[in-house]
C-alpha cells in the first residue's frame, strides 16, 4: 500500500464491507471512495464486479479522511473484494430519448408517482432486471464496452428492422442502425432476446415478415423473439398521441398463423421454435393455449410468453401430487402475504384478476374447488384507470379492486358466507412491497372492503397451498 497521486475522480462510495473479505483486511470502511481499478476509471457496477475478479490488481481509494491510497492486491482468481456500494449500479440509469408511437408511459394519466414517468433505456438495467432496450440511446463505444463484458442474453426492443419504419415508430433518427448493432452482438457470440410490439397497420403483415426474416439471419445468436400486442390506454387522445388501434380477434388469429408457420420452419432447421406469440393473442383469437413443449423452456416467460400455459400446468400438476392438508412452508412465499393477520379460516375466497386471464383462472378454480373446503370465485376486474382495453392483471389498481369487488362480496354474504378472503397475484404489486400501481396498499384495500387480503405468486405455484392454508382451522399470522 502506498499513497497515490491526487485524483479528480469523484469515486464510488462504499456502503458496506464484508467482515471476512479482502476489503476488510485492507481496512476499508463505509464512506471510503473507490476511484479506480488498475488505473482504469470505473464507469459502472459491471466494470467493478468483473475487473475485481482478476488475481492481481491495483485498487485506488480515497478514504473518508481524505487520504489517497493505492492497494497492490494478489488474490485467488474470481475472488471478490467484498464491497457493496451506496449506488448499486455505480452510475445513473440511462434515460430514453425516443418518442415511440406505442410508448406506454406517454399514455399514463397525470398525477401518478414521479417514478412511473421515468423512461429508462439502459442495457445494463436490462441485464439486471430483464426489461428491453432499443439500443438507440447509447454510443458505439458504450455498446462495445458492454459486449466486452460478455453480457448475455441481451434483451432488445426491435419492433421492426425496416430502417425508415423504425425511425418513424421510435421517433429517433438513430433507430435505423438496429441490424448493424444486432450483427455486432451476434458476431461476439452473445445471445439476443428480441421483442416486437405489434401495432396494426404499421409493423404487421409484410413488415413483420421482413423483420422476422432479418432477425433469423442472425443464426444461433437469436435466442428468442417475443411478439406482444400494443397496449393502448384511454389517455392516448387526451395526450395527443399517434393514432393506433388495438389488435382485433381476426388480426390475432392471422398473427398466430404466421407465427406457427415460422415455428414449424425453425423447428425443422434448429430444433427450436425461436419465435413466440404473447398469451393475449391466443386468448383474444379464441385459440387453445399451446402445450409447455411449444415454448422451448420459456425463454421469455416474464414477457407474457407462455405464462398462461405455465400457470395451467403448475396448478394441474399440484392437484395431482397434492395429498396433504398441512399448512405450507412459508419460506418460499412472498415476504408479505396478508394485510390482516390471525383472520378466521375462509369459507369463501375471491380471486381478483384481469379480464384476459379470468376465463382460464375460472376453469382452474373449478379444478381446485374439490381440494379446498371453501367456495372459490374468480372475479374479473375492469381496468377503469387505464381503460377497459387494458386487460392484463399486472396493471390493475387498488382503486379498481375497491370499486368493483363489493358486488361480489355482497353476493357471497347473501349465500351465507361469514369469512370471505381476497386473493390477488403478486404482479399487481411493486416488487418486494404491498403497494399497488396507484399507491394503494393491501391494508387500504382490506380496510375499505372489510376482509383479509392475501397475495399469491402469479405463476400459480403456491395457489393450492395458500388456499388450503386460508381455509385450515388452525391459522397463523401471514405477515412477514
Amino acid at each position: 500500500m502506498h499513497e497515490s497521486k491526487p485524483e479528480r475522480l469523484q469515486g464510488h462510495a462504499i456502503a458496506a464491507v464484508d467482515p471476512d473479505s479482502i476489503a476488510a483486511e485492507l481496512g476499508l470502511r463505509r464512506g471510503d471512495l473507490v476511484l479506480m481499478l488498475d488505473g482504469r476509471e470505473i464507469v459502472d457496477a459491471f466494470d467493478f464486479y468483473l475487473w475485481q475478479l482478476e488475481p492481481q490488481l491495483i485498487l485506488t481509494v480515497r478514504t473518508i479522511d481524505g487520504e489517497l491510497l493505492e492497494f497492490d492486491i494478489e488474490k485467488d482468481a474470481d475472488e471478490p473484494l467484498g464491497l457493496s456500494f451506496e449506488q448499486a449500479m455505480l452510475d445513473d440509469c440511462r434515460s430514453c430519448h425516443n418518442r415511440c408511437v406505442f410508448c406506454f408511459i406517454d399514455q399514463l394519466p397525470p398525477g401518478m408517482r414521479d417514478t412511473l414517468y421515468f423512461k429508462d433505456d439502459d442495457l445494463r438495467m436490462s441485464f439486471l432486471s430483464g426489461n428491453y432496450v432499443t439500443l438507440t440511446n447509447m454510443t458505439d463505444s458504450e455498446l462495445d464496452r458492454l459486449i466486452s463484458h460478455r453480457l448475455s442474453p441481451m434483451n432488445i426492443s426491435v419492433h421492426t428492422t425496416n430502417p425508415k419504419l423504425r425511425r418513424l415508430m421510435m421517433g429517433n433518427r438513430k433507430a435505423d442502425q438496429i441490424m448493424e448493432r444486432l450483427n455486432r452482438i451476434a458476431q461476439a457470440e452473445l445471445l439476443i432476446n428480441a421483442q416486437i410490439v405489434l401495432c396494426p397497420g404499421l409493423n404487421d403483415l409484410d413488415e413483420l415478415e421482413r423483420t422476422l426474416t432479418d432477425l433469423t439471419s442472425l443464426g444461433a445468436a437469436l435466442n428468442s423473439v417475443a411478439i406482444v400486442p400494443v397496449g393502448l390506454t384511454r389517455f392516448r387522445q387526451p395526450n395527443k398521441l399517434y393514432q393506433l388501434r388495438p389488435v382485433g380477434p381476426e388480426e390475432a388469429a392471422q398473427l398466430l398463423q404466421a407465427v406457427h408457420r415460422w415455428q414449424e420452419r425453425l423447428l425443422s432447421q434448429s430444433g427450436r421454435r425461436v419465435i413466440y406469440a404473447a398469451d393475449e393473442f391466443y386468448l383474444q383469437a379464441g385459440w387453445p393455449l399451446p402445450e409447455e413443449a411449444a415454448y422451448d423452456g420459456y425463454p421469455q416467460l416474464e414477457n407474457g410468453i407462455g405464462m398462461a400455459t405455465r400457470t395451467r400446468t403448475v396448478i394441474l400438476e399440484s392437484l395431482v401430487v397434492s395429498t396433504s392438508s398441512a399448512a405450507p412452508d412459508r419460506s418460499a412465499w412472498p415476504k408479505r402475504l396478508s394485510a390482516i393477520s390471525q383472520a378466521k379460516p375462509a369459507d369463501a375466497i375471491l380471486h381478483a384478476t384481469g379480464r384476459s386471464f379470468a376465463p382460464l383462472l375460472a376453469s382452474l378454480a373449478t379444478e381446485m374447488a374439490a381440494k379446498v373446503p371453501a367456495e372459490l370465485a374468480t372475479v374479473p376486474i375492469d381496468n377503469e384507470l387505464f381503460g377497459t382495453s387494458i386487460t392484463v392483471t399486472g396493471l390493475l389498481t387498488g382503486q379498481d379492486l375497491i370499486r368493483q369487488l363489493p358486488e361480489s362480496i355482497d353476493e357471497m354474504r347473501r349465500k351465507g358466507h361469514q369469512s370471505i378472503h381476497l386473493l390477488i397475484p403478486a404482479n399487481c404489486l411493486r416488487a418486494d412491497s404491498d403497494v399497488m400501481l396507484d399507491d394503494t396498499t393491501l391494508q387500504n384495500i382490506a380496510d375499505r372492503l372489510g376482509l383479509p387480503v392475501h397475495v399469491c405468486k402469479p405463476d400459480g405455484s403456491d395457489w393450492l397451498p395458500v388456499l388450503r392454508h386460508l381455509t385450515c382451522e388452525k391459522g397463523m399470522s401471514l405477515d412477514g
